[in-house]
């Protein structure tokens, strides 16, 4: 068994443990994405915990790790592990990594399907198994092992036989050393052909037994063709997302005796509501989600815990369950209706007392003695002694130590307002894309209908446009009940839902877990950022998201990043709607980016780009016919160039988007591995439909993107491509 159950996360790393040496042992590849980021953070902890050497290398596709085998591992012997964080498990890795035998290799990835000469084959691989190994795809194991070694019937079967309808060993060989594309595809098929030869009873064998052994060998036959379109169809369904990488990580910890802390129980949400703000996985993953990480908030944070429960309903929408209290004994007083969701909003403003139940005493007598401050904590005492009428003549500091620092994680009912903390409500609206698409806020109709929304929220105009953190708080605790009621009138009856905010202390906002996300994606990006707006940050992107998950300085930054790319994503999504940009083919919607629209060369980010397409993918869902509301997305926009010269060979960026809820065609074979656990029956195709056309038509492109949906194509090629891509959706 190479792969590793999720209740043996341990095993895996106590290999890292039993090979590292004094020097840096551990090398880390680790991909330019959220949820690795945190993983990685939750990771060195438990690396600096075991006085363990590493050496941490951000990478973005499989030819940087293919460029550093030569000379971070093969020449350097010190190093005798390899972890892969939310990457590798989709490829063969004896193809990028050169697997010396006192070499040890741990995958950590959400990526999916799984290459099955990693979690089936190699000994030296660990991949980490969220429960989708172990549950659905042990029928896949035995076609795998039965294929690669052959059963034990094999031997009963004669020479002229093995050379004729078996495949050797050598093509079986072969057939394993790809990723999981077309490539395996193409030679499981043609293992699959029986050779054509023509074979001559023997004279000496009965005609009966010889009947017999026909049947027997074609019963085989049957089998191993049974056991390779089992294979064909797993690695045929399409890419999609398992458990979050920073979340197993966790586990790993949490196996390993590490107690869960604030931050590394903060980590693992920020990596999870990563993978439900970017759409890799569905409603149902995002409740299993929330779930867990209620628990494990309950247990670093007991006294923090929400007075409210959530759930998603089937359509996805946030509700607060009924009071416990009302619940046991309908027959005693009740309590108001909006008693729970009051009490979720005074724990979101921070009221004191409210979170930690502390009893208020009113009208009390005054007693001198109860709590005596000592001489040296007494300010008033330390003034008189100085001969001082103020602090400051005294030197004292007038700080505000005796005050209890909130420093916590909660639950929270959160708007889908996005970065709502951290500028005005005018703002948060206008740019948040669930807005957007709901409202059509960049025709005049919607923009009045969005002023109208405000307006029944209880706010005047003066007060939408002001910070948020200045509002008065009657005003915040309004804005949340209305919000509630009046959102369904305006397309929006799921504007609320469960999430985690973390509060860092009384001189610092609130952060939510989306907010954070947002924040720590445009410092990823801010090495490709240009113009007008820049981030004053000497660190690379990769260590400054690093950085900013401890340092809430870095943090502010990043937030600011992310309001700035937000309104970039807006303003130019809008742009292209009023342009009708966007085409609508009978298979597919596609968009293309031209060089003005491109200026800043934040949309060659696939982060970035993701999130132009996620945003015009719903809007015209929300506008659209049935017919085409559920279209699969297509986007395109150009790569910063590296030099003049090379604009005349310019590349573009090319992504594809699948629905979560897409209808899926009905797979050729009824396997358990058709569903999983956090995407469901979601699936994205486009990574072997785009190396089939760009196969076809020839084009020069450049693919080995960790998301498989993600390539370069020159643009001079993009005509024929999709050309030949509408004929394959």
């Amino acid at each position: 068994m190479v792969y590793v159950p999720s209740t043996r996360y341990e095993d895996a790393y106590r290999r890292i443990v039993d090979r590292a040496g004094t020097a840096a042992s551990v090398l880390l590849f680790v991909a330019m994405d959220v949820d690795a980021l945190c993983a990685l953070r939750i990771l060195t902890t438990l690396f600096k915990r075991d006085s363990i050497g590493y050496k941490i290398v951000p990478v973005s596709n499989y030819s940087e790790i293919a460029s550093m085998n030569q000379t971070l591992i093969v020449q350097n012997p010190q190093i005798k592990s390899v972890v892969f964080l939310n990457c590798a498990a989709q490829i063969d890795i004896q193809d990028f990594v050169t697997l010396r035998e006192d070499l040890n290799i741990m995958v950590i990835d959400s990526h999916r399907p799984f290459n099955l000469y990693n979690v089936f084959w190699h000994e030296q691989v660990q991949c980490l198994d969220d429960g989708d190994v172990e549950a659905n795809m042990q029928d896949l194991r035995v076609a795998f092992e039965n294929i690669e070694f052959g059963d034990s019937s094999s031997g009963e079967e004669s020479s002229d036989e093995s050379s004729g309808d078996e495949v050797s060993s050598q093509e079986l060989e072969g057939a394993g050393r790809k990723r999981g594309s077309s490539e395996m595809l193409e030679d499981v098929a043609k293992a699959d052909r029986p050779q054509q030869r023509r074979r001559k009873r023997r004279v000496d064998m009965d005609p009966e037994e010889f009947l017999r052994e026909q049947q027997r060998r074609a019963e085989r036959r049957e089998a191993r063709a049974e056991q390779q379109r089992l294979i064909q169809a797993y690695y045929s369904q399409g890419t999609y997302y398992g458990q979050s990488c920073a979340i197993s990580t966790l586990m790993l910890a949490e196996q390993l005796g590490q107690p869960p802390s604030l931050d590394t129980v903060w980590w693992a949400i920020v990596g999870a509501t990563s993978q439900q703000l970017l759409q890799l996985i569905d409603a149902n993953g995002y409740t299993e989600v929330v779930r867990r990480m209620r628990e494990m908030v309950r247990r670093v944070c007991p006294s923090a815990a929400s007075a409210a429960e959530f759930r998603l309903d089937p359509a996805g929408m946030a509700r607060s369950a009924e009071p416990a209290d009302a619940a046991l004994d309908s027959s005693s007083t009740a309590a108001p209706a909006s008693s729970s969701s009051q009490a979720l909003l005074d724990s979101q403003l921070g009221i004191p007392g409210l979170e930690d139940n502390v009893p208020i005493r009113e009208n009390e007598p005054f007693n001198p003695y109860l709590n005596e401050i000592p001489e040296e904590e007494d300010e008033a005492y330390l003034r008189a002694r100085a001969g001082a009428s103020t602090n400051a003549e005294a030197g004292l500091l007038t700080s505000s130590k005796n005050v209890e620092q909130t420093v916590t994680i909660s639950e929270s009912a959160e708007l889908r307002f996005l970065l709502l903390r951290h500028w005005s409500l005018s703002k948060a609206m206008q740019y948040s894309p669930y807005v957007a698409t709901r409202l059509a806020t960049w025709s005049s109709k919607g923009r009045s209908r969005l002023d109208l929304l405000v307006a029944k929220l209880g706010l005047s105009r003066v007060e939408a446009q002001a910070p948020y953190l200045h509002l008065d708080p009657e005003l915040k605790k309004q804005l949340y009940r209305k919000m509630s009621s009046v959102g369904p009138d305006y397309n929006m009856p799921d504007a609320l839902y469960p999430g985690f905010v973390r509060d860092y202390g009384w001189r610092k906002s609130r952060m939510s877990a989306s907010d954070m996300v947002l924040a720590l994606l445009a410092l990823l990006q801010k090495d490709t950022w240009t113009g007008e707006f820049e981030l004053h940050i000497n660190t690379s992107g990769f260590f400054a998201a690093y950085d900013a998950l401890s340092q809430y300085s870095m943090l502010r930054a990043g937030i600011q990043g992310a309001q700035h790319l937000q309104q970039l994503v807006v303003g130019q999504g809008l742009q292209m709607l009023e342009r009708q940009a966007v085409k609508t083919l009978r298979t597919f919607r596609l968009a293309i980016l031209g060089d003005l629209e491109n200026q800043l060369h934040i949309f060659g980010s696939p982060f970035a780009l993701r999130q132009l397409a996620l945003f015009l993918m719903q809007t015209l869902r929300e506008r659209s016919k049935s017919a085409h509301a559920r279209l699969p997305f297509i986007i395109a926009g150009p790569m910063p160039s590296e030099s003049p010269e090379q604009m005349g060979a310019e590349k573009l960026l090319v992504l594809g988007i699948t629905p979560l809820d897409y209808p899926l065609v009905q797979p050729r074979v009824a396997a358990p591995f058709n569903r999983s656990q956090f995407a469901g029956e979601s699936r994205n195709h486009f990574g072997m439909v785009f190396e089939q056309v760009a196969n076809e038509c020839g084009a020069d492109v450049k693919r080995g993107f960790f998301d498989s949906s993600v390539m370069e194509i020159g643009r001079s090629d993009v005509s024929a491509f999709v050309d030949k891509l509408r004929r394959h959706l």
